[in-house]
Order: C-alpha cells, then sequence, then structure tokens
C-alpha cells in the first residue's frame, strides 16, 4: 500500500509557545533545525507571520532542509526502522543538486520536533537512519508512477506543470527519450503577472508570494477585508502563459515522428488543476492525440520516487519513501509493509543512461 502526505512548502522560524493549536503531526509541524524551531506548512500559515521559501533552493539550504526533515518525519511514523529515500529535481538542476542531495539524505539523523502543537507532549527526540538516498529527475519520477498506473500504454508525451518549472518530454517503455527533454517557466509566470497587475488596481500590501498563488488558486484574494474575485485575471494570464511558454515551447521541440509515435498526452504536477491549462492543451492537441491528467497530479513525483525506492532496496526492514520538495507544496509518499500490490510487469528502473 501507498500512503501519500502533502504540505505546503512553507516554513517560519518560530520559538513562541503553541500548545494544542493543531489536530496532529501533518498539521502541527514544528520542527528543529539548528537549534532553532521552525513552523512548517499548515502550521507557519495558520501561526506565522509571513511564511516563505526560496524558488528551486538548493540542498545546502534552510528550507530545503526543514522541509524534507519534516518529510521523513512524516513517514516515519507509521514505518519503524531505516528508510530508503529517493527525491529529485527538475532537469535544469538536477546535474547541479544532485550530489549535495544524496550526501545529505543518506544520513543518520537526529533533530526535534514539537509534539505539543497538536497534543499533551514536549519536544521529542528522532533519530532516523536513511540506509541509501537516491535522486532522480523529476520527469523520470513521474514517469514511473504513470507506468506503474499504466504499464500498458506504450510512448507517450509527459507534461509536467511545476510552479517554477514546466517540463515535457516523448516516454518510451525503454524511458525517458533525452532529445525531447525540455524545461521552461512554471506557472508562478502567471501567479507573478496577474499580482503585477491587482497591485495596480488594488492595496495588495505585504501578500506573501504564497497568499498570492493560494488565491489565485482558489480564483478569489482576500485585499482589506473584502474578497476581490480573481477568476478572470487568472484566466488572462494562464492564457498569456500558455500561448507564450508552453505551446512555442512544444512546438519546437517535438517533431512530426514524435507525434507519429506517442499514443497520448499526460499531464502531472500542480498546474495541471487549473482547469484553464487543461482546456488550452486540449484545444491544441486532442484532434489528433488523446490529453489526460495524471489521478492526484500533484502526487505523481513523489509516488515514482517511492516507487523507485522499493525496486532500488535491498534491505527488507526499510521503508521505500519518495520525497518531493516541490516550490508549492512538499509531497512524501511512503511504501506500507504491504507494498505496492503489483499485478503487472514493472516499468524499467530509472538510471542515468535512460535520462
Amino acid at each position: 500500500m501507498l500512503k501519500t502526505y502533502t504540505i505546503p512548502s512553507v516554513i517560519e522560524a518560530n520559538s513562541f509557545e503553541l500548545k494544542q493549536v493543531a489536530p496532529d503531526l501533518l498539521n502541527g509541524l514544528r520542527v528543529y533545525h539548528n537549534e532553532m524551531p521552525y513552523l512548517v506548512g499548515d502550521l507557519a500559515i495558520l501561526e506565522g507571520s509571513s511564511p516563505q521559501k526560496t524558488l528551486n533552493s538548493s540542498p545546502e539550504e534552510t528550507d530545503y532542509r526543514v522541509l524534507a526533515k519534516s518529510a521523513m518525519l512524516l513517514a516515519s511514523q507509521e514505518n519503524s526502522g531505516a528508510l530508503y529515500i529517493t527525491t529529485g529535481f527538475p532537469t535544469l538542476t538536477y546535474q547541479l543538486y544532485r550530489k549535495d542531495a544524496e550526501q545529505w539524505f543518506q544520513n543518520n539523523h537526529n533533530f526535534r520536533h514539537d509534539t505539543s502543537t497538536y497534543s499533551m507532549g514536549e519536544t521529542k527526540e528522532n533519530a532516523i537512519n536513511v540506509v541509501k538516498a537516491f535522486v532522480i529527475p523529476e520527469l523520470a519520477g513521474c514517469d514511473l508512477a504513470i507506468r506503474k498506473a499504466d504499464f500498458s500504454l506504450g510512448d507517450y508525451f509527459i507534461i509536467s506543470l511545476g510552479y517554477g518549472t514546466f517540463e515535457a518530454a516523448l516516454s518510451t517503455k525503454n524511458g525517458l527519450v533525452h532529445r525531447t527533454m525540455v524545461s521552461g517557466q512554471g506557472v508562478r509566470y502567471a501567479i507573478t503577472a496577474a499580482a503585477k497587475e491587482l497591485k495596480n488596481t488594488h492595496k495588495v500590501g505585504l501578500k506573501t508570494e504564497h497568499q498570492i498563488d493560494t488565491g489565485f488558486r482558489n480564483g478569489q484574494l482576500t485585499i482589506n477585508r473584502k474578497m476581490v474575485n480573481v477568476g478572470e485575471l487568472r484566466k488572462k494570464y494562464l492564457t498569456t502563459y500558455y500561448k507564450q511558454v508552453i505551446s512555442p515551447v512544444l512546438a519546437k521541440t517535438f517533431s512530426d515522428d514524435d507525434f507519429g509515435k506517442a499514443k497520448a498526452m499526460i499531464i502531472v504536477g500542480g498546474g495541471a488543476m487549473y482547469d484553464e491549462l487543461i482546456n488550452m492543451f486540449r484545444e491544441e492537441f486532442e484532434s489528433f492525440i488523446p490529453v489526460r491528467v495524471f489521478d492526484d497530479p500533484a502526487s505523481a513525483a513523489s509516488k515514482g520516487y517511492a516507487l523507485h525506492s522499493e525496486r532500488m532496496g535491498n534491505d527488507s526492514n526499510a521503508t521505500p519513501v519518495g520525497i518531493d520538495i516541490g516550490n508549492s507544496s512538499t509531497v512524501v509518499s511512503f511504501v506500507t509493509k504491504d507494498g505496492f500490490n503489483n499485478n503487472t510487469t514493472p516499468p524499467p528502473i530509472a538510471n542515468d543512461e535512460t535520462f
């Protein structure tokens, strides 16, 4: 069985006393890093004053490590013992950050977290042993999850719509075709453009990027105690984003031969939850190729990472874990003792040659 948890990718240093302000660990994460307590995810949004995350942060940065510790903590709650962890990065930063992430994750992690935010407890010491850590391209993780869900799919285009990065490639049963792997600006392109126009008509004030992102997704934003509908603004800038970024990149990257091979176009990532974007993909491509959205698209990478950990692990006592530290959300998936319940031939193991 595969379990998945999602938390907003925001943190804030906070040492104030917070007693039983959340129902459980997932909503009450306060993790220590370098002796400083940090509110994480939903608790940072609820109790923090200005929670943030650096865009495309490196494994050496505080926000990356605090979010990674939080993900490991969640994965270790239901599975005692050691962990096998796979994580990943977009193509643009994969080679740059790969070794640093592997070296940091593959270690004995000792850190504290505050249990009083959701219980009668106090600060608890955690000792988490990561036996082996793997880092693969984010698209490769998504590809593993898609082929696990439908191994008979054949060749297809994979489109990942992330907050910071948009990526695409042609996937075959032998792996991703390197020639077709391409990256561009993510959905943040549309959100920041919409925020600039909004500031010309409203006193947006000191809202964080996460607050604007959330309002953009919900179609409404609270400004000066008034609910402002941003639905039309969202449609306007998502359309601009698609026409100026996504469509030209795909036109330059995929050849007629690629379209002749592909049997479908599968969309993953948090941006897949914007109906406006999906409709534009369908308007452009569905006359000659089916366009599908992966079930729970924002979790595709973490699920693929967990599958990779299970395939690569050789320690039956270690829990296979996948951690996707995204710019908008951090998603952790892990395999329980029941395993994946595979009924089909598994996809190829991801490796450097495949990428």
